[in-house]
């Protein structure tokens, strides 16, 4: 089991991003529900909550793995993260295959649903940087 105190905790910055996408997804799969039926809505749906999901995974095991100190930085091979990069990427192109390849999801409208991904960074980006110049 794992020390709740060892757990990384994302900073500011990054919640405000995964919190972007996935608003950004609400907003796309309520546009493809109000444009184009049910099923284009839980197509775009699937392709942000994978996008989300993604950015959440990653942010959790970059936390990780990055050093806490100076010390530790010295001590760190790369390999690891390379390792964990690469099988999360083989992962997610899987899991896309698999929705597609059985016909659980329309494959444009999830690749619309992916799109959530650079527009909610974008989006969480500017209104965390906005955040950030208030406080100072």
């Amino acid at each position: 089991m794992t020390n709740p105190a060892e757990v990384p905790v994302l900073d500011s910055r990054m919640r405000r991003c995964i919190g972007g996408v996935a608003i950004t997804g609400a907003v796309l799969s309520t546009a493809a529900l109000a444009l184009s039926g049910v099923w284009a809505a839980f197509s775009v749906a699937v392709g942000a909550g994978l996008a989300a999901g993604n950015l959440w995974v990653l942010a959790r095991v970059i936390a990780s793995i990055l050093p806490r100190d100076r010390k530790s930085a010295e001590r760190q091979g790369r390999a690891g993260w390379v390792l964990v990069g690469m099988v999360k990427m083989v992962g997610v192109v899987a899991v896309v295959w698999l929705l597609m390849r059985h016909g659980v999801v329309s494959p444009l409208a999830m690749v619309v649903g992916l799109c959530s991904l650079p527009i909610g960074i974008a989006i969480g980006s500017l209104v965390s940087d906005r955040a950030a110049s208030d406080e100072d």
